[in-house]
């Protein structure tokens, strides 16, 4: 008996779960939201009927049209992420996709023949395996244009795409992944490879692209954070004498409970423009500002010869470390040498 079945529903249970992970977890923009769901719905509603695995044409094409639509939610994704908003003619442009499939599969997919799914000698997803024209012809026009999208995406946000939030590196990592995952459905069903693939990774390993990439998304997803660019910080309410009061004068770097909810409380703001102003005027996160700091504060009282008259550890407390092993790390880090060995530099 075939595995298959077996793989198909519990693809259902995952994508089940799936969704209400997002729902509870995603506080994001509703629209995001919904863009996940939907891609998650359509995947568990496919898995579904290839669990039954007897469809007759009319079912199989409408399987085939769900799936062909779903690359569209990884685009709203992506635009989403990018643009923060998507364009009323996207939408439009999607809309009359979706109405057009929907009418091409209730005139040209007949009810009539019965496809028994759990084989290796029919790949199902395959444009050569639509038998009506207009539907291989929509699906063909349908995947060309996924293709030039995603491809003109990709070559945009890596090679000309200038940085636009202290997120960017992690969420375009995460979408490009995401986006290769239907290139590579694109390319097994519009190419002669599904012949010796067996159609494997549209049914069996996509779904577990798809899961797995939704479950172990960028967490700057999930909150609810803001889109300044870096280059629009300086518009943000924080001036850099503010700045250099609350951080530097008033030593906040060696306070134990120096973290970045507590500066941008200091400051009259919150953490996303803060973060942002900092990295946009230092060049550095919170946490290596941090510690550089530390570092040059140290820096300073082994200059006054305070370890004459402190140990090391003693030092390190006072120039904000919660412990000797964190403080050596970071002036490694900063300073490409060890204490001793700044100390020993001194006496010479």
């Amino acid at each position: 008996m075939s595995f298959s079945p077996y793989l198909y529903f519990s693809f259902v249970f995952i994508t089940i779960f799936s969704i209400l992970e997002v729902t509870k977890n995603f506080k994001h923009s509703v629209l995001l939201k919904v863009q996940f769901i939907g891609l998650l719905t359509f995947a568990s509603i496919v898995n579904l009927l290839l669990f039954i695995g007897h469809l007759s044409e009319l079912e199989l094409s409408i399987v085939r049209l769900l799936i062909d639509i779903m690359p569209m939610f990884v685009l709203n994704i992506a635009l989403i992420l990018y643009a923060y908003k998507i364009p009323t003619w996207v939408f439009i442009g999607e809309g009359l996709t979706a109405v057009v499939g929907i009418v091409l599969v209730s005139i040209y997919a007949t009810p009539n023949t019965t496809y028994f799914l759990h084989t290796d000698a029919f790949q199902f997803y395959a444009v050569a395996s639509t038998t009506n024209l207009y539907l291989k012809i929509f699906r063909i026009i349908l995947l060309a244009a996924y293709f030039i999208f995603f491809c003109g995406f990709i070559v945009k946000t890596s090679f000309f795409e200038k940085q636009k939030n202290q997120f960017y590196t992690p969420l375009r990592f995460w979408t490009t992944l995401m986006i290769l995952g239907f290139l590579l459905y694109i390319f097994e069903n519009t190419l002669p490879i599904h012949e010796y693939t067996k159609g494997v990774y549209s049914t069996h390993i996509l779904p577990v692209v798809l899961v797995l990439g939704i479950l172990y998304r960028p967490h700057s997803i999930n909150a609810p954070w803001y889109h300044y660019d870096l280059s629009d910080v300086n518009k943000v309410e924080i001036s850099k004498d503010s700045f250099e009061v609350a951080f530097y004068t008033s030593h906040f770097y060696l306070k134990e409970k120096a973290s970045i909810e507590n500066l941008s409380v200091d400051l009259d703001s919150n953490k996303i423009i803060v973060t942002a102003f900092i990295k946009k005027n230092t060049g550095l996160g919170f946490a290596d500002l941090i510690n550089k700091s530390r570092v040059d504060y140290l820096v300073e009282l082994l200059r006054d010869r305070k370890h004459e008259e402190y140990t090391i550890e003693a030092l390190a407390k006072m120039s904000g470390f919660g412990s000797r092993q964190t403080m050596y790390k970071a002036f490694a880090k900063f300073k490409k040498q060890s204490p001793t060995e700044f100390i020993d530099s001194l006496d010479h």
